[in-house]
C-alpha cells in the first residue's frame, strides 16, 4: 500500500534546523580554510589544495560503510543516536581546524583535523538525510521536506557569512577573524541544533522494511540506471561549485578588487537564495525534478559565464551582481538531487522491503565529496600557472585565476546537464 507521510510544520522546522550548521561547516571550510592556512600560516597553496583533495577522497571512501551502518542501526531509534554520537567529534575537530595554534600548523595537521571534521560532517549528513526520507513519502511530500531543509541550509550559511562579514569589517578583512567567526557559528549552531532536532523530531520505523530482505537488493539499487546517473551528476555539480568556492576569496581580491567585500558578497548570495527557492519548488511541481535540474544547470552556467564581464564594472557593483546570480541558483541543485534520491530509495524499499535509504544518501555523499575533492584541483591549477596569494599576481596569473573561476564551473555544469538529460526518475511533475 502506498503511504503519503506529510510532516507537520513543527516537525519540518525541528528536522531542518540541523541542516543549517551542518552545511555551513562544509561551505565554511571551502570558503575560509584555504586563505587561512595559506595567508595567515604560510602553508604553500599547492599543499593546502592537496590536503583538501586528499582528506575529502579518504573521507569519502568510508561513506558507504556509514550508510550501511545507519540502515542496519542497532538502536531502536534508527537515526537520532547518530547525530548525538557525531557531536563530540564535531566540537573537537572543528575547534582545532578553525582555531589552530600556530606552532602546531603543518600540512599533516590540516589533513588530520580537516579529515576528522569531514568525518563528523558525514556521519551527521548521512543520518540526517536518511531520517528525512523516513519522515516523508511520495515525491510531493519529499519535495516539500527537502525544499524546507534547503531553505534551512541557505539560512545557516547566510548566518555564518553575516557573522563573518561583520568580523571582516571590524577586523579589516583579516583572514583569521573570518575563520574565528565561522568556527564560532558552527560550534554554537551544531550544539543547539543537535539537541533541538533530536528532542522534537520523531524517528519513525518504516513498516515495509523486512529483516529477511535479500541483501542483494542493495547492490541492485546502487547499480540501477537512474541512481548511477544521479550519483555522477552529484560529482559534476559539486565539482562546479567547489572549483569556484576554493578560489572565491582570491577572485574577490584580485579579479574584482574588493577584498573587504568577500564575506559580505557571500552573505548577499544567501539573502537572494531563499527568495529563489519557492521559484525552484514551483518549477519542480510543474516540470518535475529532472526538468527543473536541467534549467538550474543552464542558469548557473550562464552566471559563471558572466564573471569576466561583471568584473569590469566599477566598485563592488559587478561583484554583488555576480554573487546575486550565484545565490539565485544555489539551492536548486542540492534540493533536487536529494529529492530524486529519496524518491528512488523509497520506491525501492516499498517494492523489495530492503533498507537502502542510508546507503543511498551515503553514496550520494560519497560522490558529493568526490566532486568537491576534484573541484579543489582548481587551487593546484592556478598555483601551477604562477598564482601566489602572498605576492602581487602578474597579469598572466590573474587571467589564470579568472579562467579557472569561470571555466571549471561551466564545464562541471555542462556535464551535469548531460547526465541529468538521461535520468528517467522525476521526469513527470511531482505528485502526479
Amino acid at each position: 500500500m502506498t503511504r503519503s507521510l506529510q510532516p507537520s510544520w513543527p516537525v519540518l522546522a525541528s528536522y531542518s534546523l540541523y541542516a543549517a550548521p551542518l552545511t555551513a561547516t562544509a561551505v565554511s571550510i571551502l570558503s575560509f580554510i584555504p586563505a587561512l592556512y595559506s595567508e595567515a600560516f604560510g602553508l604553500p597553496l599547492a599543499s593546502v589544495g592537496a590536503c583538501l583533495l586528499g582528506m575529502r577522497i579518504i573521507d569519502a571512501a568510508v561513506d558507504p560503510a556509514i550508510g550501511w551502518i545507519v540502515d542496519h542501526s542497532p538502536f531502536r531509534a534508527r537515526h537520532r543516536p547518530w547525530l548525538i554520537l557525531a557531536l563530540p567529534l564535531y566540537l573537537v575537530s572543528v575547534g582545532l581546524l578553525f582555531f589552530p595554534v600556530r606552532s602546531w600548523v603543518s600540512p599533516a595537521y590540516l589533513f588530520g583535523v580537516g579529515g576528522a571534521a569531514y568525518a563528523a560532517f558525514t556521519l551527521g549528513q548521512v543520518a540526517h538525510q536518511a531520517w528525512g526520507a523516513a519522515l516523508a513519502d511520495g515525491s510531493r511530500a519529499l519535495s516539500r521536506l527537502f525544499g524546507f531543509r534547503e531553505v534551512a541550509v541557505i539560512l545557516g550559511i547566510l548566518g555564518a557569512f553575516l557573522l563573518v562579514a561583520g568580523a571582516e569589517q571590524l577586523g579589516g578583512g583579516d583572514v583569521r577573524s573570518r575563520a574565528v567567526a565561522a568556527g564560532a557559528f558552527i560550534l554554537g549552531g551544531i550544539t543547539l541544533a543537535t539537541f533541538v532536532t533530536c528532542a522534537f523530531t520523531p524517528d519513525p520505523q518504516r513498516p515495509e522494511l523486512r529483516p529477511d530482505a535479500d541483501p542483494g537488493q542493495t547492490w541492485r539499487f546502487l547499480a540501477s540506471r537512474d541512481f548511477v546517473l544521479l550519483s555522477l551528476a552529484t560529482v559534476t555539480y559539486n565539482f562546479a561549485w567547489v572549483a569556484y568556492s576554493v578560489l572565491g576569496a582570491f577572485v574577490a581580491r584580485h579579479v574584482f578588487g574588493v577584498p573587504k567585500l568577500f564575506a559580505l558578497g557571500l552573505a548577499f548570495s544567501f539573502v537572494v537564495a531563499p527568495a529563489a527557492m519557492p521559484v525552484w519548488m514551483a518549477l519542480a511541481r510543474r516540470l518535475g525534478g529532472r526538468g527543473t535540474l536541467l534549467i538550474a544547470s543552464v542558469f548557473l552556467a550562464g552566471g559563471f559565464a558572466l564573471l569576466s564581464p561583471l568584473s569590469r564594472l566599477p566598485g563592488g557593483a559587478g561583484y554583488f551582481a555576480f554573487c546575486g546570480l550565484l545565490g539565485a541558483g544555489f539551492g536548486a541543485g542540492p534540493y533536487l538531487l536529494r529529492t530524486l534520491t529519496g524518491t528512488l530509495a523509497n520506491d525501492h524499499e516499498a517494492r523489495t522491503g530492503a533498507p537502502v535509504r542510508g546507503v543511498a544518501y551515503a553514496v550520494i555523499t560519497f560522490f558529493d565529496k568526490a566532486g568537491s575533492g576534484l573541484g579543489s584541483i582548481s587551487l593546484l591549477v592556478v598555483a601551477a600557472l604562477g598564482f601566489d596569494p602572498l605576492k602581487v599576481p602578474t597579469p598572466a596569473a590573474t587571467t589564470a585565476l579568472l579562467l579557472a573561476g569561470s571555466g571549471a564551473p561551466i564545464l562541471g555544469l555542462a556535464l551535469t546537464f548531460t547526465l541529468v538529460l538521461f535520468v528517467r526518475s522525476g521526469s513527470r511533475p511531482q505528485g502526479l
